[in-house]
């Protein structure tokens, strides 16, 4: 799965919000400090919500109990930072193994597959002599 290109270049300094377009170029500041005190208000309980929303992506249950609790205590202590409990990976190594568990059609079927996602490399490839260099 490829990643969508990205729209907006955004920074925060101090309070100014940069945003840069990136189709156009075109550079923006904003300073939070200078909005109405009622409309402050309003975007930090807004914005509290968006970052522990965020702990929760990807999560369900209890681990995303969890990870919006871990997100509200780090920012409590001052940590901006601070992440979200993250998700259980998945190594090659766990995949191969997983692979070899299979009967041999169904191996070198996931074993194309995964080749085709680039998710494992070709052994073959990692050893094959180089190509001649072109004249």
């Amino acid at each position: 799965m490829s990643k969508k290109a990205k729209k907006l270049g955004k920074e925060i300094v101090g309070t100014v919000v940069k945003i840069q377009e990136i189709v156009t170029g075109k550079q923006m500041e904003f300073d939070f400090a200078k909005l109405p005190k009622e409309i402050q208000a309003k975007l930090g309980p807004f914005g509290l919500s968006h970052k522990l929303g965020d702990a929760a992506a990807g999560k369900a249950g209890q681990e995303a109990v969890d990870s919006i609790q871990k997100v509200f205590d780090g920012l409590m202590k001052g940590d901006w930072n601070v992440r979200g409990i993250a998700g259980e990976k998945v190594s090659v190594t766990a995949i191969n193994a997983g692979i070899d568990k299979l009967p041999p059609a169904e191996a070198a079927a996931a074993k194309a597959l995964l080749l085709k996602l680039g998710i494992i490399k070709d052994p073959k490839a990692a050893n094959a002599p180089a190509a001649p260099a072109a004249k």
